[in-house]
């Protein structure tokens, strides 16, 4: 059978699978899955494997794309490798191309399919054009790149935001890394801004003025908008500033601050006082959804009676790790409270620090075990100022 015989047996090969997954039901699908996946173990004419990885990708992406892992794990990486030859057939074909943008194709499985494009598609060997052309196999091939792109970039809640938060830091895309940060951060708002209600939550909107969060993202938005106003708080004429500044026992602390938490709620959340996790571990402050089981921590410290590496280690080893597990706790925060001036030992140069070196060295710990996770987790930092606002004048007041 010479090139050609080969080439229309594939093609013959491709229309009657592309019935079969169009027309069929899921036992049709489940037999081209199967058959797909004995073909793909043996030797085959690359036009075949083409199909059936093809047919493979449309039923199956996951073990699709371990596939196509491993048929290139050996190709060196070039202008017209045959793995731009793979990416130009499977996705680079406008009208026959794997559509990615189908709820299989989940943001991670399109991060691992984009790492491995821009591994074998690459920047440095791109086609350029100056004047008509007509597209061959490596223009295609970046199209199927851009189509990558595109489709992750597309995506959407907590997993798409984990991805193309990942994809950012990837320096594979260090080119466009300020285009998915802002890409990602018009998303997160827009989800946040459209989010569906049901009817508990549109009456709540309509009686509070705002809506119970039924996100991660949008509890964490709510949790550092109260904590803003206890920064607010302090600076009103009704200020228990000198009042707190005198706690030394973070138990009171917890109950003063859970309390303005808790007269701050407007109906859309109840504050839980050192809820129990579980693995029986306790949280100081959580602000429960009355509509759903979304949650955010609060982790309280006296700043002052902690090291500034205490206080780091406390956001990965005991806000994270102990009480951020659950899908629905993914929001926290350290809350660290100062009262007096104070000067701290940095954790990694023993230097003198003094309360904004201590809350830089909190800032960047929080995106450093935000990265860590994989932004499958969201921490803030919150320093709460108890210590005078002025210096005293004579007399005595403030």
């Amino acid at each position: 059978e010479d090139a050609s015989e080969g080439v229309e047996a594939a093609e013959r090969l491709r229309q009657v699978i592309g019935v079969l997954l169009k027309c069929g039901d899921d036992e049709a699908r489940d037999r081209v899955c199967s058959l797909a996946r004995q073909q793909l173990k043996q030797v085959l004419p690359e036009e075949l494997a083409l199909v059936w990885l093809s047919a493979l990708m449309q039923v199956e992406p996951e073990l699709a794309v371990s596939e196509l892992e491993h048929r290139l794990r050996t190709v060196e990486p070039g202008a017209r490798s045959e793995a731009v030859k793979w990416f130009s057939n499977l996705f680079g074909d406008r009208q026959r191309g794997i559509n990615l943008r189908v709820p299989a194709f989940r943001p991670q499985l399109l991060l691992r399919l984009l790492r491995l494009a821009y591994r074998h598609v690459r920047l440095a060997d791109d086609a350029k054009h100056e004047s008509a052309y007509s597209p061959d196999m490596r223009d295609r091939a970046e199209d199927a790149r851009s189509a990558i792109v595109n489709a992750l970039l597309d995506t959407k809640g907590e997993e798409g935001w984990a991805a193309k938060t990942e994809m950012a830091n990837d320096p594979l895309c260090a080119h466009f890394k300020d285009r998915i940060i802002a890409v990602n951060e018009e998303h997160w708002a827009q989800e946040i801004d459209s989010a569906a209600l049901d009817e508990t939550e549109a009456v709540a909107l309509d009686n509070a003025g705002e809506a119970p969060p039924s996100t991660n993202e949008a509890m964490f938005a709510l949790m550092n908008d109260r904590l803003a106003e206890l920064d607010d708080l302090l600076l009103t004429d009704a200020s228990p500033r000198e009042a707190w500044a005198t706690i030394t026992d973070e138990r009171v602390m917890r109950r003063e601050i859970a309390r303005e938490l808790n007269n701050a709620a407007n109906g859309i959340y109840k504050v839980d006082q050192e809820a129990v996790t579980a693995d029986e571990k306790r949280t100081d402050i959580r602000l429960r959804s009355v509509v759903s089981e979304y949650e955010a921590v609060i982790e309280l410290k006296l700043g002052n009676r902690r090291s500034a590496r205490e206080l780091r280690d406390t956001i990965k080893n005991q806000l994270v790790t102990k009480y951020m597990a659950a899908e629905h706790s993914r929001s926290g925060c350290l809350l660290v409270t100062l009262s007096h001036e104070q000067r701290w030992r940095h954790p990694d140069t023993n230097a003198l620090i003094d309360a904004s070196g201590l809350r830089s060295v909190l800032h960047q710990e929080a995106r450093r075990v935000e990265k860590e996770t994989g932004a499958m987790v969201a921490i803030s930092v919150h320093i709460l100022d108890l210590r005078p606002r002025l210096p005293l004048e004579k007399g005595g007041k403030e």
